[in-house]
Parts: C-alpha cells; structure tokens; sequence
C-alpha cells in the first residue's frame, strides 16, 4: 500500500508539472474566442443584430413614425377642390330661369357646363387636438428607443454572462482532463501493482472507483462545456467558429 501511495503521488507531480510547463494548445479561434477583449465585442454584436425582439422594437418605431406623419398630413384632409362638368339641355331642368318645353323636351339646344370649387372644413375639437396628437406620436417614437436601448442592455449582459460560462466550463474541462490522465496512470499502474501481489484487492478496488469517478466527471465536464457553446451560438444566431474566423 505505501509503495501504491508512493507511486501514485510520483505520477500526480509529474503530471502536474508537465501541466504547469506545457503551454496552451488549441486552435487559432479558440485563442481569439477566450481573449474576451477582442471576443466579446464581436459576439455582442452578432446577439444584437440576431435579436429578434430588436427586429420588432425597429418595426414599432417605424409604424410610430409612419402614424406620426398621417396625423400632419390629416390636417390637410379638411381642404378639398372639386371640379364638375356636365352636358345636355339644361333649361329642360329648369335652370337659368328659362321654362321647360313640355311637348318635346329635346328641342332644346345642347350645351355643356363646367365648374369648379374649393371647400374648406376645420373641425374645431381636431384643430385644437392636433398639437396633442403629434406629441403623443414623439412619446411613442421616445418610449419604444428606450425600450430598445434597455433590451440591448440585457442582451449585453446575457453575452457576458454566457461567455463567462465558456470560460469557466472550459477551465473544469481542462482540470477533469488532466484529473482523468492522473486516474488512467493509477489505474495502470495498480493493475500491474495488484497482479504483482504488492497490493491487496481493497486498493485495487479503491483506485478503479477513483477512475470511474474522474471519467464520469470528464464526460459531465464535456457536456457542459458543449452546452455553453451552443447557448452562446443561439444567441449569435450562428456557429462561434464561423463568427470568429471571419474577423
């Protein structure tokens, strides 16, 4: 058992200092992703644009400002030109004084008229609304910016929030892996310990139990790693390594 122990805290030292003078491998985007001040920027633009409560915000600032304009423009609704022009034997109607032929109505000569008016109706309770009405539309333009600005604002901090998630999933897979190189070499090298006779079945059963808990916990740790990832690619509406590798 002592010389298991022994063996086992050799194996830890080793592989903690191969951990401690080996740099960080990983692909030129994963480098750039867990650089947060080059990578947050970029991915809290890309939640922004694929906001779809944004896109709605934007749509209801536009229909503000669309009905912001119909109520300048109704002012004008009160003004009309009307313009006429009519063709027959107007005497047999009874116009300009001149009596109607009973006998043949269609004696008369034919003659043709023209007219042209301008009317003019301003409704007193919409002319002294008017000024109201506009400024109801300015404060619905002012409330639905605002709207828009505390949604970027959350969308800002859920970016954060799940970046920082990346990194720290990241940091406990990396530990899980190093913790399952550890159990792998104790594993082994009790299995050879236990076939030899130097250590009874209690150890050996002791470090498989070991070694079945760090692989459980590497898979667990790999899980959520991925999971992280695919919430922020939800957010960005696209895959990160494509969102990296094109800035």
């Amino acid at each position: 058992m002592k010389k298991l122990s022994l063996a086992i805290f050799l194996v830890l030292n080793g592989l903690m200092a191969f951990a401690q003078t080996t740099p960080p491998q990983g692909a030129s985007w994963e480098i750039k992703l867990f650089h947060s001040e080059y990578a947050l920027p970029i991915l809290i633009d890309a939640a922004i644009a694929n906001a779809a409560e944004l896109e709605n915000m934007d749509a209801a600032k536009l229909m503000a400002q669309e009905e912001r304009k119909i109520v300048r423009k109704s002012f004008y609704s009160n003004f009309a030109l009307n313009s006429a022009y009519q063709y027959g034997t107007w005497e047999n109607f009874g116009f300009a004084g001149e009596a109607v032929n009973s006998f043949n109505a269609f004696d008369s000569p034919l003659r043709a008229r023209y007219t042209m008016g301008f009317t003019v109706a301003l409704p007193l309770g919409q002319l002294l609304s008017r000024h109201n009405l506009i400024k109801k539309q300015d404060l619905a333009i002012a409330q639905v910016e605002g709207s828009r600005k505390v949604a970027e604002k959350q969308i800002r901090q859920q970016v954060i929030t799940l970046y920082q998630n990346i990194v720290l999933a990241k940091s406990q897979l990396e530990l899980q892996q190093q913790a399952y190189q550890s159990a792998v070499v104790t594993n082994k090298l009790a299995e050879k310990q236990f076939k030899s006779g130097d250590i009874l079945i209690d150890a050996m059963s002791s470090v498989q139990q070991a070694y079945t808990s760090t692989a459980v916990a590497l898979q667990s740790a790999k899980v959520n790693y991925e999971t992280t990832l695919m919430m922020m690619e939800e957010a960005i509406g696209t895959r990160l390594i494509d969102l990296i590798k094109s800035k």
